[in-house]
């Protein structure tokens, strides 16, 4: 978290605000989903091998550090982290190609029940931040959200069942 020792910051002016509006339909699903803007998800990130193969996504914390799951199991010496990136099978896209200096991985992950499935991953050279790679603010760690409250998740996941 911001302030912590592993992460000495403050929140970043601006975080979380996208220079390019997000389309957001209401939807109950994670499948069904809908094709985002390109760069409305600045602080979207995608995990790959050094091939460039996409395993997983994370998000842009601040300039050295994004957040993914524990259960994406990221190796600093195979895999890499990609910033800017819309359309995973296009290679015009002005992307960032970030190794990682270091992976932290909660010590309470347990694979089994899922819980503490969270890890940090520092990148090795900070990411430099535009209208496509920006932030996302974390929340206060005593913030309570009320019942029933409305989220969005991004992803390169389906857009359709089938």
């Amino acid at each position: 978290a911001f302030g912590s020792p592993l992460c000495p910051c403050a929140p970043p002016a601006g975080c979380g605000v996208p220079a390019i509006s997000p389309l957001v339909a209401d939807s109950e699903r994670i499948v069904n989903g809908q094709n985002a803007a390109p760069g409305s998800w600045p602080w979207q990130v995608s995990l790959q091998t050094r091939s460039g193969s996409h395993f997983c996504g994370g998000s842009l914390i601040s300039q050295y550090w994004v957040v993914t799951a524990a259960h994406c199991n990221f190796n600093p010496s195979a895999h890499v982290v990609v910033l800017g990136e819309y359309n995973l099978a296009s290679s015009a896209e002005p992307v960032q190609v970030k190794t990682v200096s270091r992976a932290i991985t909660n010590p309470g992950w347990n694979p089994n029940t899922m819980n503490n499935d969270v890890t940090l991953l520092r990148l090795s050279t900070p990411a430099q931040l535009g209208s496509r790679v920006s932030t996302i603010c974390l929340a206060p760690a005593n913030l309570v959200l009320p019942n029933n409250a409305w989220a969005v998740t991004t992803g390169w996941g389906r857009t359709n069942p089938n």
